[in-house]
């Protein structure tokens, strides 16, 4: 009697272990993929205008999520950590594309760089998010 009910309980608990590991949801997945596509652009060496259209793409899963359910405070955090720091690439891109002098686009280069490896970090952080 006594090991049937340790093993009765054992398996209560691993059914409700089980089923409140949270899963990412679709939308979450969706909004993965278009911060992985910038990110996949970026290491491509994409033109200035298809970053941008990717970053509006990645905006607006962002913004589908926030109108959603609500989304892992984790993940929320980790994706608008990434997409702000792809913001701040863009425009140091825009403004290093107009710099005509050579110490600026430096500094404006390591700008680039620093909010690139950033957005990287926090696309990661996402991920774990659910692990």
């Amino acid at each position: 009697m006594y090991k049937a009910s340790v093993l009765l309980l054992i398996i209560v608990f691993s059914v409700a272990v089980s089923s409140c590991s949270p899963e990412i949801s679709p939308q979450e997945a969706k909004v993965l993929v278009a911060l992985g596509e910038i990110q996949r652009g970026v290491e491509a060496n994409i033109a200035y205008d298809q970053f941008v259209q990717r970053s509006q793409t990645a905006r607006a899963e962002i913004d589908l999520l926030k109108q959603g359910e609500k989304a892992n405070p984790c993940f929320q955090s980790a994706v608008e950590r990434s997409y702000s720091a792809y913001e701040i690439a863009r425009k140091a891109w825009k403004k290093k594309m107009q710099e005509k002098d050579d110490n600026r686009k430096a500094d404006l280069d390591m700008t680039l760089s620093f909010s690139l490896s950033f957005a990287s970090i926090n696309i990661k952080r996402a991920n774990k998010c659910y692990e």
